[in-house]
């Protein structure tokens, strides 16, 4: 018996890719603020996601936002497999 899942991708802010991160995630967010160190991103409805450096973002195939956090919890909360 094989084990499946949804296909879901991850990225990770590395102070230089906030732009980058808004069009993975396919126009959905705008970036209200980029430092270096604190992605900040705002969707239509005015949701503000804080994504710290080095923090990771999770999409789906529709590339919608599902997750974000830091290193601890993604490292605890999500496994990476490559195809």
């Amino acid at each position: 018996m094989a084990f499946v899942t949804e296909r879901l991708e991850s990225a990770q802010y590395d102070g230089t890719n906030g732009a980058a991160l808004v069009d993975w995630l396919d126009g959905s967010y705008t970036v209200i603020s980029d430092d270096g160190q604190l992605l900040i991103l705002r969707d239509g409805e005015g949701t503000r996601k804080r994504i710290r450096l080095n923090g990771w973002l999770v999409r789906d195939v529709n590339r919608n936002l599902l997750w974000h956090g830091g290193n601890a919890q993604y490292n605890a909360n999500w496994v990476a497999v490559t195809s």
